[in-house]
């Protein structure tokens, strides 16, 4: 399966924002201008996206309980006439009961549930096939969507329930247009931690893409500047395209100069890491301060890549410049990387086990952080969920900072190491004063090791552990967090007669590192989570080194990268193409200006203003959060 959707028939990546008109926001199929969005989508294709999302506001389309407002379905038709002229796409959304900071329910729900309230199901089936009716055939609508954030209307259910009213949504839709595309516009909110009964492995059959939406912040500038990727990474396991549906951020929460940076680095990332496109929110700015949801978020007003006057923000520019290498670059002819090494995602993450208990926010930042010591190393990875793992090979596999796997598991990636993967674990004793200590059923036999854990006591480490051996010289703060459980080590020694190496140490003189050799693999044992330390600090990633663990682990399973920064803040990303030599993405991930020594057979920059990149060494100027793109040498110019 393609990694892309299609436009006219080829695939494409998709870019665009999602979509109001200036004339009444969520209330422009009551207010509908025709001449205002006829210039609206003519700015759109102007920018030079190729897509908006547009929307089926409840409260305009269904006015009454269980009746359908032929106006705004009439006025949706014409819109899409509209776009078709402008030499537009658009991917409709049917049930918008969420906008912006407030739900806004079906006339006559009165609390009842969307997912299994039998009356209410019918007035979704009919505003899902009114929205597959006015589409059907036409050229401009690219797919389409069964809501908007749906768990922050819905709530949470179970996953079965999930599947069963997505599943009577897509009937619905196909019965009217049996040949689009279908995704649910819930935006895969378990990314988050948890599970509110969107389970993408459930509704795998279910859905032709998924679309993740994120708006994310973090106290270390790296770590928030590669959630993207990290979002996309930990969904591509599914085999679907991963349309990137939302994300953005208003002028109050960012400069203008700013948002165009963000706006920058989100869409190459996506571009360059096998997404299907990237839709920003918003297209513009709102005067409707007065006006609900926007009289109590007023931030909501100025997510646009536009003012409420019409006029350009600098985001604008940024999108043009991207449309620009996509009319340079065919992106049907990008072969995204395929990553040897995967980050473990623990099912604890989703699944809420009896008696077990965790603290998911501090999981994803640990998960995140471990992502950006493999960029910082210069090696691709994914993440997959440990349930994924028995259908998937890799040369290095990646437990950070971990204290529970499924018993299965732990027997899993022994077996996995002695089939040839260089397996790597750091230990995590928990989050919490009970239950505490490393989950794993086989642990003697996985290690090689043996561990003198104190049962109810804590081996705390010094506010600074110093770790020393194979190459690493690393000083890890490690008096972060509320609690002091998190932070413990995990004192261990050697087996006799297991062959098991020491690699590294501490300042205290105990066994750091260590390593036990699995028929024709490894696994690797650290004896503190140092992710964790990382994860909860800030500004961290500009100073810490702890990439250098990394890059030894990824020497160790054979990973070495062909292309080389000597800045780790800068990102080097290589893109195989079925119609020539490969495609260079540099990417500076910090807001200063960086210039890394960058070993490559040189190529031509296909992005303006990128700096010249010869063959062998080359030092490149880059300005802060700078992208440039190159096709690699060998391809005919």
């Amino acid at each position: 399966m393609s990694h892309l959707l299609t436009l006219d028939g080829r695939p494409a990546f998709l870019l665009g924002v999602n979509y109001w008109s200036r004339a009444g926001g969520p209330r422009m199929w009551e207010r509908f201008d025709a001449e205002r969005v006829r210039a609206e989508t003519d700015q759109m294709r102007a920018i030079g996206l190729n897509v908006c999302r547009s929307f089926a506001f409840i409260p305009s389309f269904m006015p009454q309980p269980g009746v359908l407002a032929q106006a705004p379905i009439e006025r949706l038709r014409q819109f899409f006439d509209i776009c078709q002229a402008s030499g537009l796409h658009t991917i409709p959304s049917a049930l918008v009961g969420h906008m912006s900071g407030q739900n806004f329910d079906f006339p006559g729900q009165h609390g009842r549930s969307p997912y299994s309230a039998s009356e209410v199901i019918e007035w979704q089936v009919a505003l899902m096939r009114a929205l597959g009716t006015a589409g059907a055939g036409h050229p401009a609508v690219a797919a389409y969507l069964a809501s908007n954030e749906m768990p922050l209307w819905g709530g949470k259910s179970s996953p079965e329930t999930i599947v069963a009213w997505a599943e009577t949504l897509r009937r619905a839709l196909r019965s009217a247009d049996p040949a689009r595309p279908f995704s649910l516009g819930d935006g895969v909110m378990n990314l988050k931690g948890g599970q509110n009964g969107f389970d993408v492995d459930a509704l795998r059959g279910t859905l032709d893409f998924v679309g993740p939406h994120s708006y994310y912040g973090d106290s270390d500038p790296l770590r928030q500047a590669l959630n993207v990727e990290f979002c996309v990474r930990s969904l591509r396991y599914l085999g679907l395209p991963v349309l990137f549906e939302e994300f953005g951020c208003s002028s109050n929460q960012a400069g203008e100069q700013e948002q165009a940076l963000y706006y920058r680095e989100v869409v190459h990332s996506c571009l360059s890491v096998g997404a299907a496109g990237a839709l920003g929110w918003c297209y513009s700015d709102f005067d409707l301060a007065d006006e609900t949801p926007y009289d109590h978020h007023a931030f909501e007003l100025t997510f646009g890549i536009t003012r409420a006057d019409g006029s350009e923000k600098p985001a604008c520019d940024e999108l043009r410049a991207v449309a620009a290498l996509l009319r340079a670059v065919d992106a049907a002819t990008l072969i995204p990387p395929t990553p040897r090494a995967a980050i473990i995602v623990p099912s604890y993450f989703n699944t809420t086990y009896p008696f077990s208990w965790e603290e998911r926010d501090r999981m994803r930042r640990t998960l995140l952080q471990a992502y950006v010591l493999c960029v910082k190393a210069g090696f691709e990875v994914e993440l997959v969920p440990e349930a994924a793992l028995a259908n998937r090979s890799y040369q290095l596999l990646l437990a950070p900072a971990t204290q529970k796997l499924l018993s299965p598991t732990w027997s899993a990636l022994l077996q996995a190491a002695r089939a040839g993967a260089t397996v790597y674990w750091s230990y995590f004793g928990g989050d919490y004063n009970f239950h505490q200590g490393a989950w794993c059923s086989n642990f003697e036999e996985l290690t090689g090791c043996r561990h003198a854990l104190r049962y109810g006591c804590f081996d705390l480490p010094d506010d600074e552990l110093l770790l020393r051996g194979d190459g690493l010289a690393l000083a890890l703060a490690t008096k972060v967090g509320a609690r002091p459980y998190p932070r413990a080590v995990l004192p261990i020694e050697p087996l006799s007669g297991h062959g098991t190496v020491v690699l590294a140490h501490d300042q205290r003189g105990r066994p750091a590192l260590t390593r036990k050799r699995h028929g024709a693999g490894q696994m690797l044992l650290l004896h503190c989570p140092l992710e964790y330390y990382l994860a909860e600090q800030s500004d961290i990633n500009a100073r810490d080194q702890s990439e250098a663990l990394y890059g030894l682990l990824a020497a160790a399973a054979g990973l070495q990268p062909t292309l080389r920064s000597s800045d780790p803040l800068v990102q080097l990303r290589e893109v195989e193409t079925t119609d020539g030599a490969p495609l260079l993405w540099v990417l500076n991930r910090s807001w200063e200006a960086r210039a890394p020594l960058i070993d490559s057979p040189g190529g031509g920059a296909l992005t303006i203003g990128a700096p010249a990149l010869h063959a062998g060494q080359t030092r490149l100027a880059l300005a802060p959060k700078q992208v440039a793109v190159y096709r690699l040498a060998g391809a005919s110019e």
